[in-house]
């Protein structure tokens, strides 16, 4: 079993990237920053997320996702977010843990505390913040978030010859990843197991997504 501090779906996340000439921002964690608190508004720290903090002060992938730092007295940060997430939004979505969001958009990605298995680990969730509140999940966990994201970047049209210097050309996560999500099988269990539902409640279009690439039609 893979240790929950190992980030081999990150690592190739940042492979690909290069390869493809992706614009990516990968910064350390400031050196005061000390050891990543093991709460976060109330809300357990996912181990693999505090794996990555502890590598990564600053990561952005261009027209992708931007993770929010742990803390930073200028941009939005981990326990702000969550912070105003919480206040803001009823349950069960005040008690998700953000972590990410849309580099262009303001949708969001989450862990789940509540969906935990045995070692702490949390499965993670893209979140609709515009229109009837939902999320659907996309990875098992924060690190197989990362090589789902890698597959879809992978996956992604590379630029013609007289747009060489361009990044991929811009698709819609999770919309367009399905084959990538489906290839995760212990999410794909717990789909078909209904652990996601009370998160779908509200949104016909992202149950029928979910259940077509989890083989529950």
């Amino acid at each position: 079993m893979q240790s929950v501090t190992a980030l081999p779906g990150f690592e190739r996340l940042l492979e690909v990237c290069q390869g493809r000439a992706h614009p990516l921002k990968l910064e350390p964690p400031l050196s005061s920053g000390g050891p990543v608190e093991p709460f976060v508004a109330g809300q357990p720290m996912d181990p693999q997320l505090a794996a990555l903090y502890a590598r990564a002060g600053l990561l952005w992938v261009r027209d992708e996702f931007y993770l929010f730092p742990v803390r930073h007295e200028q941009r939005p940060d981990l326990h702000r977010v969550n912070a105003n997430w919480r206040k803001d939004w009823v349950a069960p979505f005040g008690s998700l843990l953000v972590f990410a969001k849309d580099d262009r958009l303001a949708y969001c990605y989450a862990t789940v505390p509540s969906l935990a298995d045995a070692r702490g680990v949390q499965p993670v969730v893209w979140v609709d913040v515009y229109e009837a509140l939902y999320a659907v999940p996309v990875a098992s966990c924060v690190d197989h978030f990362f090589t789902t994201y890698a597959r879809y970047l992978e996956d992604a049209p590379k630029p013609s010859s007289d747009e060489e210097d361009a990044p991929p050309r811009r698709r819609t996560f999770p919309w367009n990843a399905s084959e990538a999500i489906a290839r995760d099988s212990e999410l794909v269990r717990r789909v078909q197991a209904g652990h996601f539902d009370f998160l779908m409640k509200e949104s016909a279009r992202a149950r029928e997504w979910v259940e077509t690439w989890a083989g529950r039609l």
